[in-house]
């Protein structure tokens, strides 16, 4: 699969990352658990480096970026974020059918070209997961493209509350339309989890 470039959602993600770990950074005590934080959010910090040069071009957009990063200044409002993903899926003859969610409405492209735009997806459930009925095209069955290991983080996170996200797999997650920028669980989230545990 390949990789989109770094969205203005994926970096917002690693502030937030580093937001929660500089926190608990601030009200360690032990010397040692500081130490560790430190190192962590050192690697946070190259992380999101190399996102913010592969995204963006401008140095003073850059440059903002890591204000925002460091002191909490406001985000910047570019890279633009990506339209949400709320349905991927093959039919039986091959077709992809890709759903993202645009002003309010439901753009559905399929094959790359935009097919329909309307307000709802036409959604169904079966023994086999869950399909996508457009006008008189073949189904079109969901599919999910992120490595499992990425998913099990996800399940894993979710059974069990109160623990941390699975940060590593962030953007994949986040571009996958499993989970949206503060790490929230999606239905297409839902109905993933729900697909691999059968």
């Amino acid at each position: 699969m390949i990789k989109p470039p770094p969205s203005r959602d994926d970096l917002l993600a690693i502030v937030h990352e580093h937001n929660h770990v500089h926190n608990e950074h601030q009200r360690a005590t032990a010397e040692s658990i500081r130490r560790k934080l430190e190192a962590r959010m050192l690697e946070i910090e190259g992380r999101f480096e190399r996102e913010l040069a592969e995204a963006i071009a401008d140095e003073a957009l850059r440059q903002a970026w890591r204000d925002h990063l460091h002191w909490r200044g406001p985000a910047p409002s570019e890279p633009p974020p990506v339209s949400p993903l709320v349905f991927r899926g093959r039919s039986e003859v091959g077709s992809e059918a890709v759903a993202r969610e645009k002003a309010g409405d439901m753009h559905i492209e399929v094959d790359g070209a935009v097919y329909d735009r309307r307000l709802g997806l036409d959604l169904a459930a079966d023994p086999e997961g869950t399909v996508l009925r457009v006008g008189t095209l073949p189904p079109f069955r969901e599919r999910f493209e992120l490595p499992a290991e990425a998913l099990d983080a996800l399940r894993a996170w979710f059974e069990r509350p109160g623990t941390e996200p699975p940060w590593r797999w962030a953007r994949e997650l986040v571009a996958e339309g499993l989970v949206d920028g503060h790490f929230a669980l999606t239905d297409r989230g839902r109905r993933a989890l729900v697909r691999r545990a059968a």
